[in-house]
Formats: C-alpha cells, structure tokens, sequence
C-alpha cells in the first residue's frame, strides 16, 4: 500500500470513531445547566394594584429601636392582606434609609437602599422618596402612614425656649438616641402632598397629631386623617391587627379603629397599655365644620379674650406649655361655652366630620404625674378626640400665635376677627 493512502486510511479508522464517539457522549450527557431565575423583586413594582399602602417611618430620633418592631409586626400581618395588595415602607432609622416592599405571597424585603442619607423631614427628599415609590408601585387607591414623633400644629422652629417637632425628626446624625434635628411644619407637609396622588386616608402614628388645624390643613390631599389627639404608645399602631382593614377598597375605617383601641384596651402589645384614643375625621365635611363653628369660636375667643377652660377635657399634662399646647378637646370645649340649643346644632356638624372616635376611658401618658402615668376622659358623652388650639399670651410670646395665622383653619372660621 503506498504510504499516502495508508495515512489517510489511519486518520479515517482512528479519528473519525473518536469524533463520533464524543459526539455520542455529548448527546446522551447531562442537559445544559439553565441560567438562574432573575430574583422576583418584592411587591411586583410596574404593576398597577388596587391598594398600595405606603407606611413612611421618620426614624432616625429616639424611636429609632421602635422601627424594627413595627416592621416585624407589618411583616406577620402580610399573612392577612388580599393579593391585589402591597405594602411598602420608607425606613429611616440609624442603620439607613431604604424602602422595602411585600405582599400576601412575598416577605417583606428590602428593594432600594439610598446612598446618601435622607432627611426624612426635609420637603424635598420626602417628596423625592414618596415620588419614588409610586413610580415603582402604581395602584388604583393609596393609604399613607406617616410615623414618627409629633406635636399636632404646632410651628417646627427651635429655639431655646421652644424647641418643636410638628411631624417627625431627623437628628441626621445615625443616632437611635438623639432629637436634636430638622422638624416639619404641617404648611410644608400639606405642599408636598399635594403634589401626589390623592390617598384614601391618612394615618400619623405620632403623638397629639389629631388637631383640627392639621386635619382642616390636609383636607384636599386624603379622605380621612386619622390619628390621636394625645400621646400613643412608643410601639404604635397595632399593625398586625389592622393591617387587613388599612389594606381593604375601600379601607374599612370603623374595623381599623377599633381594632386598634381594642389592641390597648386588652392590654396586648408590647407594653399592657390600658387604652388609645384614636378618631377619624371625615375630610369632606371640614368646610361644612368650620362654617359651623365659626360665629361661636368667634364670640369664644373677642377682643382677644382666652375662655374659661376649668373642666375641659386636654391631653397634655405636662408641666410645661413651652414644649406643648394644652391640645383642649374642640367638642368638649363648645359644650362648656354653648348652649343646649347651639351645641345639639353644632355637634350635627361635627359628627358628621368625626364619624369614628372609639375613645377609652383612659390612656397613658409619659408626662402625667400620677403613679400609674394614666390621664382620664371625665366626660365620655362629650367628648370628641379631636383637639383645638387655645390661644394665650403665653404662646405669643412664644411666636405661635404668629404662626397660626398661617393655617387654612384660622381664616375658615374667621379667628382675625378676634385680635388674635
């Protein structure tokens, strides 16, 4: 055989059968290895829900060890929400500020964690932060949570005399002790509202938020403000509880409250709290309200007078009126200064904006003085839970009675009439 055909002969009978046999092996081997999933991100953001529940956790204060246990009970109670529903937190605390997200079938989770820290009190990065998760999560109707420290209308400036917090703090600092820090005037909160989509209520887990200047200042920006006209537990709303009632279209305002007076009432929670007083106020009905109210605020408060309140139920108890007003109960205090006749036509009106107030007999209160820190409702019949401010000297000096004239609610009912 000449030598070139025996060398082709050899490549034909020992490399062809090799080539063969690894193709064999390749088809009869493992399968291919499948790329992994891309990872589902958290409340299926893009896609239009009927109820994204936006809870915004102002916490980088001395409530900053609060935030985990309220997210804690936010998470068990995803468990009870419906399908088409997503919660989604803005945590500012100590450790960082991130917005996390879950539903029903998804724990909660972190989804965005910003690079520079954000002052959660600051106009614009509220804005930019409640702008960046209705961008991610779009829904037919929203409920907003504004959590924090609070203390109802009153002006945020500092001074030494007067340091304020109206909603919120930021010591800026990642301290979980401090409240040395930037306030938010509720004028500012209402202008960063208004610039998002309307909400179905409005919840501030904070202490002496439910004013009738804070709820008359917010009315064109949610249905309901709910909220307390005195001081709440350190751990909050009662999330695990109400959760399902927040989450529901529409939101059942009656269950969410009382479920949540309930939670204290029956001692659960973190601490045997003995009660909370919590209302609703029906936004809609505010203007009717004022129009009600205004000829007998009027004659209440002319020539710059301060009414008799002995007797009026207030939730403040504290030594000092620098820090907080005495937060008077609106209805108690048109029951004191109105006839019979005046205050059964006048309280038409106000039910009619306050439909839900499941008030307990008594709740705590770091500020009282008895053993117990328990303050009482001496009149149960006639009392509201929804407070007003009662103007003094005191306060002028102060410069808040200044700063009222800003708010909606000192024009509506006429208070420029008065000297003050």
């Amino acid at each position: 055989m000449q030598p070139m055909k025996r060398f082709w002969l050899h490549i034909i009978y020992i490399y062809v059968p090799a080539v063969l046999l690894l193709a064999a092996f390749a088809a009869c081997g493992d399968d291919p290895v499948e790329p992994e999933p891309t990872p589902v991100v958290p409340g299926r953001p893009g896609v239009k829900l009927s109820r994204t529940l936006i809870v915004y956790m102002a916490g980088e204060n001395s409530l900053s060890d609060f935030v985990q246990y309220d997210s804690l009970e936010i998470s068990e109670g995803l468990s009870t929400i419906g399908v088409d529903h997503r919660v989604v937190l803005f945590i500012d605390d100590a450790k960082s500020s991130r917005i996390c997200a879950g539903m029903r079938e998804q724990p909660l989770r972190t989804v965005k964690t910003y690079a520079k820290n954000i002052c959660s009190t600051d106009s614009a990065d509220m804005e930019r932060v409640l702008k960046d998760i209705v961008a991610m999560y779009p829904a037919e109707h929203y409920g907003l949570i504004l959590w924090s420290h609070g203390s109802g209308w009153v002006p945020s400036e500092k001074t030494k005399k007067a340091p304020r917090r109206s909603y919120g703090i930021d010591n800026g600092l990642r301290n979980s002790q401090s409240n040395e820090g930037v306030k938010m005037n509720i004028t500012t909160l209402a202008r960063v509202l208004e610039h998002l989509p309307h909400t179905d209520f409005l919840l501030f887990d904070a202490c002496f938020m439910q004013c009738i200047e804070v709820a008359y200042q917010l009315r064109t920006v949610t249905d309901y403000v709910i909220g307390s006209p005195a001081e709440i537990p350190g751990a909050g709303a009662a999330y695990v509880k109400i959760l399902q009632s927040m989450c529901q279209v529409p939101a059942n305002i009656n269950r969410m409250l009382n479920d949540y007076v309930d939670y204290y009432l029956n001692g659960e929670g973190q601490n045997p709290y003995s009660g909370a007083e919590l209302t609703a106020i029906r936004t809609s009905e505010l203007e009717t309200l004022a129009s009600a109210s205004a000829p007998y605020l009027q004659r209440i408060f002319r020539e710059r007078q301060r009414p008799d309140c002995t007797g009026v139920q207030k939730y403040y108890y504290g030594a000092s009126h620098l820090l907080y007003t005495e937060f008077y109960d609106f209805k108690n205090l048109m029951f004191h200064h109105l006839s019979t006749e005046e205050y059964v036509e006048w309280c038409k009106a106000y039910e009619a904006a306050v439909p839900y107030a499941p008030l307990t007999p008594t709740w705590y209160s770091i500020f009282s003085t008895a053993s117990n820190h328990l303050c009482r409702i001496t009149d149960m019949e006639n009392t509201g839970g929804v407070s007003l401010f009662v103007q003094s000297d005191a306060y002028t000096r102060n410069g808040w009675t200044e700063k009222y004239h800003e708010y909606d609610w000192y024009t509506a009912v006429g208070m420029e009439t008065t000297g003050w």
